[in-house]
Formats: structure tokens, C-alpha cells, sequence
């Protein structure tokens, strides 16, 4: 069965009950899982995501080589070495690095007991089709991380690409069958629907359009990226 997390609200109730059997895929697309998947396949070592500034501090006193990377509303906290956007992870090759979003790490925090979490972004798209393909899970719940504590459309947009990839033959619960029904709306005008978005609007109003038509981009990387002891790493495919 594949479900669709739509929402914090959702996330939190669903991590409320046993994962044991299930793959999460977490997507936040705006920007830190596509900043991961970037910063991996440039040659990051790893990264540790975490809920807090307080806790990523934390991690760098006691590992003064650790890089601290994310942001509080759009913007690196004060006293980290780079922020969210994905093209700053293009340059930290062999570095490691602690990392504290609004929303995705949180959501990654948040469904840490499921069997397998693998992370999603559009820009990764097809190496996460594949993987799924070749090692098909029990239950497959996608992880939109949203916007604060509200629904994320470029989330759900990726959500239902990946669903769009894998075997008609899955059972898809009635928001993965909506969110692969909002996917091919959208079609080839990614760059210009991640525009309207609430975060998009906002990452214009700060300066990092960029990074949207850096998010956008569909299956860049043929990169499977997962979290195995606290670590998110490069998976094996």
C-alpha cells in the first residue's frame, strides 16, 4: 500500500503508530531534501539532520570539523557556515555536516522508526523509482514535510511523480492516487508551479529564486540517498 503523508498534522499521527514495516520517503523539496541529495552527490561525506539550532550547536561542540547548514525562515541561523540552497552544497566536498530545517529535517526526525527512510526531492526522482522497483517494500508511505504546519504543494507535486513512476499494480490509497492526479497537471511546468507556491513566493521575496529553478529539476542526480545510524548517507542501489 503506498500512503501519502500530506501535512505535519499527518506526519505526527502516523509516526504515533508502528513503522516497523514500512519505507518513508521524505520529501521537501523548497529546499533541504533537494539540498541533500545536491550536497551527496558532490561528494559530502554525510549528513546528520536534527530538529534544533540548540541541537546542531550542540553537534558541532563536539565535533568542531562538523559544517552547520539550514535555515529559520529562509535564512541561515546566526553562526552557521551556509544556509539551504542547494548550489552551496555543491561546494563542501568531503565535509560532514550537521543540518536543521523548519520542516524536513523534522519530518525525517519524525518517521525515524520506520524500517527504511529514504530521502526524496524531484531531482532524484527516477533513481528512487528504480530503488523501489528493485526493492519493493511492504508498505510505502511518502512524507510531504509541508510548510510550517500547513499542506506543501511542491511536496505533494513530487509525491505523486514518484507514485506516477512505480507499478500500477501497487495499491495507492486515495491521497497517493490524488497527488499523482496533481503530478500530471502539472506536467512540464514544474519551474513555473514551484513559483506560485507559498514557499516559492517567499524564496523570491528573499532572493533565492534560484534555488527554485534548482529544485525543479527532474531526476539530475541518479542518487538513492537514505538515513542509517543517524547519518544520512549514500545508498547502495
Amino acid at each position: 500500500m503506498i500512503q501519502v503523508a500530506l501535512c505535519p498534522s499527518e506526519i505526527r499521527r502516523i509516526s504515533a503508530t508502528d513503522l516497523g514495516d514500512v519505507t518513508a520517503v521524505v520529501f521537501d523539496v523548497l529546499r533541504a531534501t533537494s539540498s541533500v541529495i545536491t550536497g551527496l552527490a558532490s561528494g559530502v561525506e554525510y549528513i546528520i539532520p536534527v530538529r534544533t539550532v540548540e541541537e546542531a550547536h550542540q553537534r558541532k561542540l563536539a565535533d568542531p570539523d562538523l559544517l552547520l547548514a539550514g535555515e529559520r525562515e529562509g535564512l541561515p541561523p546566526q553562526g552557521f557556515d551556509l544556509g539551504n540552497s542547494p548550489e552551496e552544497f555543491l561546494k563542501i566536498r568531503g565535509r560532514r555536516v550537521v543540518m536543521t530545517t523548519t520542516n524536513g529535517t523534522a519530518a525525517i526526525e519524525s518517521v525515524r522508526l520506520a524500517s527504511q527512510i529514504l530521502i526524496g526531492a524531484l531531482v532524484n526522482l527516477d533513481a528512487l523509482a528504480d530503488y523501489l522497483f528493485t526493492h519493493p517494500p511492504r508498505s510505502l508511505l511518502l512524507v510531504c514535510a509541508g510548510t510550517g504546519e500547513e499542506f506543501s504543494l511542491e511536496d505533494a507535486i513530487a509525491a505523486g511523480a514518484l507514485v506516477a513512476r512505480l507499478p500500477d499494480d501497487q495499491a495507492a490509497s486515495d491521497s497517493a492516487m490524488m497527488v499523482r492526479s496533481l503530478y500530471e497537471r502539472v506536467g512540464d511546468d514544474m519551474d513555473w508551479w514551484l513559483r506560485q507556491t507559498q514557499n516559492g513566493k517567499r524564496l523570491q521575496r528573499i532572493g533565492k529564486g534560484a534555488d527554485i529553478t534548482w529544485c525543479a529539476q527532474l531526476s539530475v542526480y541518479n542518487l538513492v540517498c537514505q538515513l542509517k545510524g543517524g547519518k544520512i548517507i549514500c545508498s547502495t542501489k
